[in-house]
């Protein structure tokens, strides 16, 4: 059996990565786990293992080029096959050579020079034709405007490597962008001259990805939006009287998305099924709460790092984590690891001074909430006007999954559990003993 070195997923918005160093040379012998090379996006870096013991049959992309999300750069000749001749084994390609990939139309993976048998099945994809389809797989292809020759390169895990339901929905959440995939329809040729409009900039592949993975998310879930707006007063006002002593105990600061990350993750806990993930007409109840945080790169794409297990933190330790996580986002340092297993994500974008957003969900999840800006504003508090810290919450769910009722008590949970914090709840007791001495327990 042969295997094939596909470049892997890493992360919702990464098309493609770059081969750093191949850390194993062809005919070198390969243990299982063994680490075969170092692969590098613009957001994370990480290693890749082998799956298997054997040799390295060949190297189809040579240090320092690109390869695109489930491309085969190279291919390892499991233990017990025969073994290519070192001589005969082909090399990493040259600049500018034609290079066999995966991807479809019958097109050919060249391991060796002697690629016969076990070699030239490694290609590992039927010919697919309409009758090789289910019903199912074949209406959601034709919803979705995939081609024949596009379904040739979704490796099924089906019974003889047929497409199933699931290959097709991940496919779709992962899909690249063609040029007709926004819009549904094939450019018309007779359209005018776009440099005649402005400055044409084409969208870079990680721009690309976010547009298709937001129209894919959009075009899959059921999207509802509820509101809420919340009183932060006592919260904003622990935070100015303990915000200098908490940084110089843990290092990092005490920001509102870490609070809302606390809240939320034990919140969930009360409401498995927004903790949910959606696969084909399946629902499953995720055993851990992993909160994925947005965070805003400066060349403007998006990466959502994930702190694991965040019900089961203390505050202090999610600050730490979420501090950690967007340092590594913005230095571009993130591992898989650090962006894989979400099961329920955050966005910020009251950052830049938003109110109010409607954000949409990160497949397969079913479900995000949104932070507005922290602002004053007047409000009714016992027929009396005061001035108030109020934060907006925007909760969007996925209407197939979660109804409305639902999404109403477990956004007001969030509201009362965020209005009612006391500085005992967020593991902040020395910090704060000397403040809740003079204002009572409630903050």
């Amino acid at each position: 059996m042969n295997v094939p070195i596909v470049m892997p997923q890493m992360g919702q918005s990464v098309a493609e990565g770059t081969i750093v160093r191949w850390c194993k040379k062809v005919g070198e012998t390969i243990a299982p786990d063994d680490v075969i090379a170092e692969i590098e996006s613009d957001k994370i870096g990480i290693e890749v293992e082998s799956p298997v013991a054997g040799i390295l049959g060949s190297c189809l992309k040579r240090e320092g080029e690109t390869a695109s999300v489930g491309e085969i750069i190279g291919m390892i000749i499991a233990e017990g096959e025969p073994e290519a001749n070192p001589g005969e084994a082909l090399p990493a390609a040259e600049p500018g050579q034609n290079r066999p990939h995966a991807g479809g139309g019958g097109e050919q993976i060249l391991v060796s020079a002697q690629a016969t048998g076990p070699l030239a099945a490694a290609k590992a994809l039927p010919d697919i034709t309409a009758a090789w389809l289910s019903p199912y797989v074949l209406r959601l292809a034709v919803q979705n405007n995939i081609s024949m020759h596009e379904l040739q390169g979704i490796r099924g895990s089906g019974r003889q490597g047929r497409i199933t339901r699931n290959d097709l929905l991940q496919y779709l959440a992962r899909r690249p962008v063609s040029s007709n995939t926004l819009s549904g329809a094939a450019p018309d040729p007779e359209q005018v001259n776009l440099a005649e409009l402005g400055q044409v900039v084409p969208m870079t592949s990680i721009r690309r990805t976010i547009a298709d993975h937001m129209v894919q998310s959009i075009h899959t879930s059921a999207h509802v939006t509820m509101v809420h707006a919340v009183d932060m007063t006592s919260i904003v006002a622990l935070r100015d009287r303990i915000k200098d002593e908490f940084y110089a105990t843990h290092k990092v600061k005490m920001t509102y998305t870490a609070v809302l990350l606390f809240v939320t993750a034990r919140v969930l806990r009360e409401y498995p099924i927004i903790n949910a993930s959606v696969s084909g007409t399946n629902i499953i109840m995720r055993k851990e709460v992993n909160i994925g945080c947005a965070v805003a790169l400066p060349d403007e794409s998006l990466v959502v790092p994930v702190v694991k297990n965040a019900d089961k933190k203390s505050f202090p330790e999610i600050a730490r984590d979420l501090d950690r996580l967007i340092r590594l986002a913005r230095d571009k340092s993130l591992r898989r690891q650090d962006v894989e297993g979400g099961t329920f994500s955050l966005s910020n974008f009251g950052a830049f001074g938003s109110l109010i957003g409607t954000p949409i969900i990160n497949q397969p999840q079913v479900a995000i909430l949104g932070m507005g800006a922290v602002f004053k504003a007047p409000v009714v508090i016992q027929n009396q006007i005061c001035i108030r810290d109020q934060i907006y919450l925007s909760f969007t769910f996925d209407h197939r999954v979660i109804d409305g009722a639902m999404g109403g008590r477990f956004l007001n949970a969030i509201q009362r559990h965020t209005e009612a914090l006391t500085a005992d709840a967020l593991n902040l007791r020395v910090l704060a003993r000397d403040a809740d001495a003079g204002s009572g327990a409630a903050i």
